[in-house]
């Protein structure tokens, strides 16, 4: 069974980070870090009061393994704990500068630090629009540490729907680049 950590940071774009544990929960294990400013966005986004992750993430699914944004103590910050992958989803233009430049200051933070020393699959879904020069350098930075940054943009080849339809393209873009097979949305036939 594939081991995954997934942060969730204030960024816009809660409902990525909702998706991700809805669909990974049950294929793999994960470990999960929410930011405060992370939380309130959920609660914003989703229209709910949650008051810490934990509540949120129990809504979802009982099977995660949820790590408070400070701990540096859990085992997802440490590279002799094996992850297969690490998901930041939604990333803020903040982590991304932080995670750019090697600053550490909480566990997403860490665990992304951790993926690019460790050479392991690091995926960065930023939402943001427009990006500065500053975002751009940030995100080439990043990509040249082997990261994997996406724009959290749906396609609409697959004739969407409803608003989950474009969540879960760019959710089944996520799992295509991790490895995980999914149904998720209807794939490019020409």
């Amino acid at each position: 069974m594939k081991r995954i950590f997934l942060g969730i940071t204030g960024a816009s774009g809660a409902l990525y980070g909702k998706k991700l544990i809805e669909e990974l929960a049950n294929v793999c294990e994960l470990h999960l870090c929410i930011t405060p400013d992370g939380l309130t966005n959920i609660n914003l986004e989703m229209n709910s009061n949650f008051s810490n992750p934990s509540d949120f993430v129990e809504s979802l699914s009982k099977q995660v393994l949820i790590y408070d944004y400070k701990n540096f103590a859990a085992p997802v910050s440490s590279g002799s704990f094996m992850v297969d992958s690490y998901i930041i989803a939604p990333a803020s233009m903040g982590f991304v500068g932080r995670a750019a430049g090697g600053i550490s200051s909480n566990l997403i933070e860490r665990c992304a630090d951790v993926a690019m020393k460790e050479r392991r699959k690091l995926l960065i879904l930023f939402r943001e629009m427009p990006l500065s020069l500053i975002h751009l350098e940030n995100l080439t930075k990043l990509t040249q540490a082997g990261a994997v940054c996406m724009p959290a943009s749906p396609g609409f080849y697959h004739n969407p729907e409803s608003i989950d339809d474009l969540i879960s393209f760019v959710v089944g873009k996520i799992f295509d680049i991790i490895d995980v097979e999914h149904s998720l949305y209807k794939r490019w036939e020409g």
